[in-house]
């Protein structure tokens, strides 16, 4: 009995231990551990527009939506990635 609660004691902890680790590596809100912001995103949204105006480019036009998307969603990391594919597709440096 007593090897049975010493080890289903171990596997208890080990179970909590690394439940503890998962939920201390996941974000908990979608900007989490990330700089950019709402007002960011809106300011790239802004640029890649102006930039789609003197160049119009299908691929740059996708990517400007889903950096929308993403940014609407409050993923605002993942939509500056999407604002920079778009200017790079349009041939601006930032």
């Amino acid at each position: 009995m007593r090897f049975v609660t010493k080890t289903s004691t171990a596997l208890v902890l080990a179970i909590i231990s690394g439940t503890a680790l998962a939920s201390a590596s996941v974000p908990t809100s979608p900007v989490a551990g990330n700089q950019d912001t709402q007002a960011s995103c809106a300011a790239a949204g802004k640029q890649v527009s102006a930039a789609l105006q003197s160049n119009p480019n299908d691929a740059a036009r996708r990517e400007k939506k889903m950096g929308l998307e993403y940014c609407n969603d409050g993923y605002y990391h993942q939509g500056m990635a999407h604002y920079a594919r778009a200017m790079e597709l349009l041939g601006v440096k930032s």
